[in-house]
Parts: structure tokens; C-alpha cells; sequence
């Protein structure tokens, strides 16, 4: 194939590994199977504009991005993994989308699995039109995100960005009230958090990034903190600690396709894969069936 990879050079990997070794490694895993690759080495604000370039590309049959779960999401926004299929490398913080589809942590091993791997179709979701693979959030968790990067912005590092975001967002304590529509009914909530994501996570035990048991059920599936004192989502969290987050009286769960959040805001702060927009009240998200094509290892199910 002829493949272009675009390495994010903001990846949180890169804290830790040195960026040209790393990329020569990772060309030459891609070269190993005969692939002719074109490699593009960009800072994060660079990023949209290169990835949006090589989709109207006829040379180029799929594109390999390195980055975390944001790089991601700016490459589906750019319109890739529809006509040109798209493959992932772990070089962020977390890398849950990469994780999903089976990828080994190591960007190296994670080149030779894409480059003698085969492509796939999964689920994307969406709200208001804008795409996103894994999930969004609302409520505490999108006010904790944007306070990080601004933390970050002023030099701090990513973990000690989000621990001060987080104490802060604790202190103030933001609340989200809207009415929530599922399967033709409405249900107003209170909550400090809610997540909509893109089919199932499994209960997998923290800190290991969760993972989610299917990407292709069409599903889309919402959890609200039902609880509202700070006491109780310290309960909640310590759970989760331990792998059981799903707790009943403290979590309610939603099963749907469709799903309607109406605030009496205007405008709504969210976070999609981990990057912070604000939308236009109310919020629709709806199920995309296998409408993103991927490249995955080829001994994935």
C-alpha cells in the first residue's frame, strides 16, 4: 500500500522517547511489508491542516497517524477512515482508541501489527453532527479537561495539569442540569457527570484505561452520577479504583441509538475524546454503524 503517516510531535510519548529514532523505527516497520511510506512530522496546531490535505489524495491509499486519542479525533474531523482507511499509534497519554483495536502499547510493535493487519469498519458516534469515537462527557469532567490544557499551556505537565484541574473542579464543584431523553422518555438529572460512549466499556479495574467490549453494536450508552455531594463521587471513584464503577445506587445507565440532552443554557461545554468544545442546546447524539474504516491487526476478531 501506499501509506502516509503523520507523526503528532506534541505526543504525550515524546516526553519519554526520542522523536526521530522513534519515527526511523516506525517507518521502517511500516517498510518491512512492502509499503511505500511518506512520513509528515507536525506540531499539534499544524496537525488539522496536514491530515485534511491527504484526503483528497488519489497517491495515497490509507493514513497511519501517531498521537493520542485527540490526534485521533482531529483525523476523523478531517474526514479520514471514510474513503481512506485510517491506523493508529499509541504515542499519547492514554490511547483508548488504539487500545480497542488491539494495538500493543509499543509504537513500534504497533506499526508491524497495522502493516501486515487489514482493514475494518467500527462505530463512530456523534452529537450535533460532530463526530467522535469513544465518548463525551459533560458536567465536571469537560471544566476539569479545558483547566488542564490552560495549566499545561502555562508549562506544567499533563498529570500535574489534570490533578490541580481536578482539585479546583472538586472545590467549585460544577453542576449539570438538563432533561435527558432516551427511548421516548424524559428524565431531569441533576449530576456532577455524564458520559455518553460509544458502546459498552467493560468494567475493567483502574488504573488501566477501560476498554470496550464491542465497537460495532450500534449502541450508544450513557451513565449519570446520580449523586450530587461531593461524597458521593469520591465514593464512586474509589470504586472505580477497584473495578466496580458501575454502582447502582450511586450510577444510572442508558441503553439507546438516539439520545437528547436539553439544557435551559444555551450553549453546552463538552468534551469529545478528550477535546473540549461547546455546542448549541439541545445535544443529539445518535449511533453511526460502522461508518469509520480502520486498519487493526489482523488477528483481531
Amino acid at each position: 500500500m501506499r501509506l502516509a503517516l503523520v507523526i503528532n510531535r506534541s505526543a504525550g510519548s515524546f516526553r519519554r522517547l526520542a522523536l526521530e529514532p522513534t519515527v526511523d523505527d516506525i517507518h521502517a516497520a511500516l517498510s518491512r511489508y512492502g509499503h511505500q511510506v511518506q512520513v509528515e512530522v507536525c506540531g499539534r496546531r499544524d496537525l488539522p491542516a496536514v491530515l485534511s490535505s491527504l484526503v483528497a489524495r488519489d497517491d495515497i491509499d490509507a493514513v497511519i497517524v501517531g498521537g493520542g486519542d485527540g490526534t485521533a479525533q482531529t483525523a476523523i474531523l478531517s474526514g479520514l477512515g471514510q474513503d481512506k482507511p485510517l491506523g493508529l499509534l499509541p504515542l499519547g497519554t492514554l490511547n483508548l482508541l488504539a487500545r480497542d483495536l488491539g494495538l500493543p502499547d509499543d509504537p513500534q510493535a504497533a506499526a508491524l501489527a497495522l502493516a501486515g493487519g487489514r482493514q475494518a469498519a467500527i462505530d463512530l458516534a456523534e452529537v450535533n453532527g460532530l463526530p467522535f469515537a469513544i465518548w463525551a462527557s459533560l458536567g465536571m469532567h469537560p471544566w476539569i479537561v479545558r483547566r488542564r490544557d490552560h495549566l499545561q499551556a502555562e508549562g506544567l505537565g499533563k498529570w500535574r495539569a489534570f490533578a490541580l484541574a481536578a482539585l479546583r473542579a472538586f472545590r467549585r464543584y460544577p453542576l449539570l442540569r438538563a432533561t435527558l431523553s432516551v427511548n421516548g422518555e424524559a428524565t431531569t438529572v441533576t449530576t456532577p457527570i455524564m458520559v455518553v460512549s460509544n458502546n459498552a466499556w467493560r468494567e475493567d479495574r483502574l488504573p488501566l484505561p477501560p476498554s470496550r467490549a464491542s465497537l460495532d453494536r450500534g449502541e450508544l450508552v450513557v451513565h449519570v452520577a446520580t449523586t450530587t455531594s461531593r461524597l458521593g463521587l469520591l465514593w464512586l471513584a474509589a470504586n472505580a479504583l477497584v473495578g466496580r464503577w458501575r454502582v447502582n445506587r450511586l450510577l444510572a445507565t442508558f441503553h439507546a441509538d438516539e439520545v437528547r440532552v436539553t439544557s435551559r443554557r444555551r450553549r453546552m461545554l463538552l468534551s469529545l475524546d478528550g477535546e473540549v468544545t461547546v455546542l448549541r442546546s439541545p445535544l443529539i447524539f445518535r449511533s453511526r454503524p460502522k461508518a469509520l474504516r480502520v486498519l487493526v491487526p489482523a488477528e483481531r476478531p
